[in-house]
């Protein structure tokens, strides 16, 4: 029932050397106190019962017995539920009213990137350094058991890392983004660069979004900071908040390829291309590929999810090639050379910081955040779960430089082709303009945007106003930003060869490619739901990995059900609210990014040096000495109370996750409204000899001085905005004073942190810090704890030392 402890497995505390386990498994390799030794052998690894895992990881579980199966339903109902109640709230306000939700979530999404667009932006250099950085120095921990061989061979592994939206994205965006990126940023500005320029910019734009800066990608990760509470409701709400991101990615693929396909099948000739209303066939596509990925789904993650990527990839890299031989293919290779030097060049810095910050100061310029960062979140649970046995070096080498090479060839043949054609039709153009008065003269009867291009000199007046150096591409297209989803196919069309039979009847393989990039595309669409539902149901269940062929089926049910309700409802402009939206609630999500990478650190720190042979102690993942309540305990445990029924988990309580006494809230409102009174009492304590007793006085009050001062000007904004600076200046002046203290506290109790950490808890958490130092006092003075624990390294006691904390 809910609240008891649960048996899932928690994918990054498997990487302390676990193997593959059922509920039913078991070990008498556990400790008295719950915790594991290492097994003797590496087939005895991850065996265990349900009540050792519960030790554990005493995470909140709902189970119950199926009708007609001998398998139990198991999953974490709190974070189900909440899941299932935001994603649906979200997607209902989308499809109620989607020009209305489009324009609110614009909105809301505009609000977001001008204030934080250095924060999306500076944040994939940071964590690209981080990684490669750990990559260095960690690189040779193993990501499971050393003796362990990798789930998947390097080319499966390879394959698979495209499946999770990724493969969709490659057609979707292959010729259209290049394109896109003609017009679309500072780089396009033609007063200042040529159309060379111009194009090569696209294309470096291009592979900044998919190149190294794509692959830097839940409750687990935060072990190292949260500790036991990751377990509980902090926890709870990390994995609903991935639940809810992950399927607005996974929604946001299936529309872009529904979209895509039908594009497909109208060049085809397969669907009315005259019909104005497609969210019919919209349904109809995104359910046939829920059905095939239902099954897949079923059939595992070692059979039809691994087979189908394999399938798609195939197909991906033949079209890739057929293309490259069919155009004009030294230029390619010559764009190719030029792209990854361009690359190299400017993405690494200038534009991985580039923010576009004076055109910014107009309403709705600067730089774009890009849109498909809503489900990079997907991409990395999944690449996590398929890195299983994978030393670290080999996952950053196999994410990110193996498909970052792959993107640039992709990019550079597909986005090149597409450039180049562009180009010739604005050729065309310009010479039915210049030569013959009319600008439609080469357009096709098809297009307004296609031009037919002659497969012959073309001699106006014995002049050669026109040489076609490679015959049999044609028509070639604009881009049509109003229909981007058919840039692929006005490529796969090109290749007609006009005229190559006897009787001019050969149709060219424009069908052909257009055909095959309809089922390449079918496949990967496919395994984006099937994946996605597996990473899905794994947030859902604490980190399972076995789970009931139901929970499979309900996820991908419910990926399909979102995608088309909101096709079905508002089409693209239902699909680009949701896009908004991913980008506006992936604020946290950058947060949680930024601590993840701290909690990598000390996760790596710790398992440095362990030999890989069976389980470690999770808790070597914590700091030897911690507070006697976190920023996040105290009055905050009533949340887990309120979550866990009244009923906290009892290896929790044991852990010191108890409902708090009511006398906290008055503590905590206390320090809210006179933190000053704590400030004293914190100084007091390491000043017990009272040598600094007026410093004291003084600094405590300079403090509450500064604090109503900045509760005062704040009220005074709302007469005159100047005054809100004034505020957060002495807010941020209170905030270095607290930080002073609790720095100095800290470090003589042999407490570890940073000053980063400390100005959070300073500064916005200031009635929680206060309380925190408080509490440790008074554990003290009531002689719970020992006077030993508040030694510095040099031994000097903490209430008896002559320290005076600086302002």
């Amino acid at each position: 029932m809910d609240g008891e402890p649960t048996s899932g497995v928690d994918n990054a505390l498997k990487t302390i050397g676990e193997n593959p386990r059922t509920p039913n498994e078991e070990s008498d390799d556990v400790h008295p106190n719950g915790h594991m030794y290492a097994s003797e052998s590496s087939d005895d690894l991850g065996k265990k019962t349900k009540e050792h895992v519960s030790k554990v990881y005493p995470m909140r579980e709902t189970s119950f017995r199926v009708p007609f199966s001998e398998e139990n339903m198991r999953f974490n109902g709190l974070v189900c539920f909440t899941s299932l109640a935001f994603l649906w709230g979200i997607t209902i306000f989308c499809m109620a009213d989607p020009s209305g939700a489009k324009t609110e979530l614009d909105t809301w999404f505009q609000t977001t990137v001008n204030y934080f667009t250095w924060l999306y932006i500076v944040g994939h250099p940071l964590r690209f350094a981080f990684i490669i950085w750990i990559a260095y120095k960690y690189g040779h921990i193993k990501l499971g058991h050393k003796d362990a061989k990798p789930e998947f061979s390097d080319v499966e592994y390879f394959c698979m890392l495209f499946s999770a939206g990724v493969g969709v994205g490659l057609f979707f965006y292959g010729v259209s983004e290049p394109l896109i990126h003609q017009t679309s940023n500072y780089y396009a500005n033609a007063g200042y660069h040529t159309q060379d320029e111009i194009d090569q910019w696209a294309l470096e734009i291009t592979m900044y979004h998919w190149g190294l800066a794509a692959w830097s990608a839940m409750r687990s990760c935060f072990y190292p900071i949260l500790g036991e509470y990751s377990w509980g409701w902090l926890g709870d709400l990390i994995d609903s908040w991935s639940i809810v991101m992950t399927i607005a990615g996974i929604c946001t693929s299936l529309g872009l390829g529904a979209m895509q396909m039908t594009s497909g099948l109208q060049r085809l000739g397969w669907i009315d291309t005259e019909k104005e209303d497609l969210s019919g066939t919209y349904v109809i596509i995104i359910w046939v590929v829920t059905s095939f990925a239902t099954v897949s789904v079923v059939t595992g993650l070692k059979v039809g999810v691994k087979v189908l990527s394999m399938l798609g990839f195939i197909l991906g890299c033949l079209i890739l090639f057929l293309c490259f031989v069919m155009e004009k293919s030294y230029y390619l290779l010559d764009l190719l050379v030029q792209t990854t030097g361009f690359y190299l060049q400017w993405s690494i810095f200038q534009v991985s910081f580039w923010t576009d910050a004076f055109a910014a100061l107009e309403p709705g310029q600067g730089r774009a955040v890009d849109g498909k960062a809503g489900g990079s979140q997907w991409i990395g649970t999944w690449t996590g779960r398929i890195s299983k046995n994978r030393s670290i070096r080999s996952v950053v080498a196999g994410v990110f430089i193996a498909p970052t090479a792959y993107a640039l060839v992709w990019f550079s043949v597909m986005g090149g082709i597409g450039l180049r054609q562009s180009r010739q039709a604005l050729e065309l153009e310009k010479l039915g303009t210049d030569f013959y008065g009319d600008a439609a003269h080469f357009q096709t009867a098809k297009s307004t945007f296609c031009y037919d291009v002659p497969q012959e000199d073309v001699v106006l007046d014995g002049d050669v106003i026109f040489t076609n150096s490679l015959k049999g591409i044609t028509p070639v297209c604009q881009f049509d930003s109003s229909n981007s989803d058919m840039a692929w196919f006005n490529v796969m069309d090109s290749f007609t060869y006009p005229g190559t039979s006897q009787n001019g009847s050969f149709p060219g393989f424009g069908d052909l490619m257009s055909g095959l990039s309809i089922f390449a595309l079918a496949i990967y669409f496919i395994t984006s739901s099937d994946s996605g539902s597996l990473v899905v149901d794994a947030l859902a269940s604490n980190g399972g990995e076995k789970h009931h062929t139901i929970q499979r089926v309900f996820w991908a049910f419910t990926e399909g059900a979102v995608a088309t309700g909101l096709l079905w409802a508002g089409g693209s402009d239902a699909l680009t609210a949701l896009q908004a939206a991913s980008i506006v609630f992936g604020l946290p999500y950058t947060f949680f990014l930024l601590f993840m990478c701290w909690s990598i650190y000390k996760m790596c720190e710790s398992l440095d040096g362990h030999d890989g042979e069976g389980f470690l102690d999770p808790k070597v993942l914590l700091p030897k000495k911690t507070w006697e309540m976190p920023l996040y305990g105290g009055a905050f445990n009533y949340l887990e109370a309120l979550f866990s029924a009244g009923s906290i988990n009892p290896i929790m309580k044991k852990e010191g996750i108890v409902t708090p006494p009511v006398t906290d809230f008055g503590l905590l409102l206390k320090n809210l409204l006179f933190p000053f009174i704590s400030f004293l009492h914190v100084r007091s304590a390491m000043d017990m000899k009272k040598k600094h007793a007026k410093w004291n006085l003084f600094m405590t009050a300079v403090y509450a001085v500064i604090h109503f001062g900045w509760i005062a000007l704040f009220a005074c904004g709302a007469i005159n905005y100047g005054f809100v600076a004034f505020a957060w200046m002495f807010f941020f002046i209170n905030s270095v004073l607290l930080l002073s203290v609790r720095n100095e506290f800290r470090m003589k109790l042999g407490i570890s942190g940073n000053l980063v950490g400390d100005f959070v808890g300073c500064s916005f958490m200031y009635p929680q810090c206060l309380l925190q130092m408080e509490k440790q006092v008074f554990e003290f003075e009531k002689g719970h704890v020992d006077k030993d624990a508040f030694k510095r390294p040099d031994s000097t006691n903490l209430m008896d030392s002559d320290l005076m904390t600086s302002a």
